[in-house]
């Protein structure tokens, strides 16, 4: 059983790094104020849309983290890697045909979502969807490296990326906006960029052998139908 002072050294950082999180889109919304009245509402439309997928992606990696966990719970490291491994490949998929569905239908959706816009809304909606639809794919394989850390108790790892993430964000974000004067895309391409080097650098701690779950090129880039 976990003692009080484990469960607030899980669940603290826990509660911190998804606020974190979610704090991109905010940050993006926030910083793009500067931009105009049309350039915040277009970011802010497609937030909306942004956590809603960020939200799917969270469930399905942690659906999957309960199947890894459940593997280390019976001390079976070879299948909790494999099933970690599995995680990995239906993340990337999902989220990878999330992207393209998005980048297709990116008008149709926002005209069902939100009805008539104004031109210049709907514009800076259409350049920050399509931008920031690029980043699903990392987000999806970030947030399944985030629910493998969480299954091994080391939620102080994913809050510190996630930390870095939105430092990385947050400078974008100034360099687009007031240094290239790019508008939406500046703040888009920023969010991109940081959450790639979130999702990378958790993976890349994930194929360290030392950790309790570990993934590697057997594990990811094989298909075990068992799992």
């Amino acid at each position: 059983m976990f003692t009080n002072q484990a469960l607030k050294k899980l669940l603290v950082p826990l509660v911190i790094e998804q606020i974190l999180v979610m704090m991109v889109s905010v940050a993006d919304t926030m910083m793009i104020s500067y931009a105009g009245e049309a350039a915040i509402s277009g970011v802010a439309l497609v937030a909306m849309i942004d956590y809603l997928v960020l939200t799917i992606f969270s469930a399905l990696a942690t659906g999957g983290a309960v199947i890894v966990s459940q593997y280390l719970g019976r001390k079976d490291r070879d299948k909790a890697n494999l099933s970690a491994g599995q995680l990995m490949i239906v993340s990337a998929l999902v989220s990878a045909a999330g992207m393209i569905l998005c980048l297709v239908l990116h008008t149709g959706i926002l005209t069902l979502l939100f009805g008539k816009i104004e031109t210049d809304v709907m514009e800076a909606a259409e350049t920050y969807f399509i931008i920031v639809a690029c980043s699903f794919p990392f987000l999806g394989i970030y947030q399944a490296s985030a629910a493998l850390f969480r299954s091994m108790q080391k939620t102080n790892i994913t809050m510190y990326v996630s930390a870095a993430m939105n430092i990385m964000n947050v400078i974008g974000n100034a360099i687009g906006t007031f240094g290239l004067h790019a508008g939406v895309a500046g703040v888009a391409v920023s969010t991109l960029v940081a959450r790639a080097f979130a999702a990378i650098l958790l993976t890349a701690f994930l194929f360290s052998s030392k950790r309790e779950v570990c993934l590697s090129a057997h594990s990811v880039f094989s298909w075990h139908s068992e799992f």
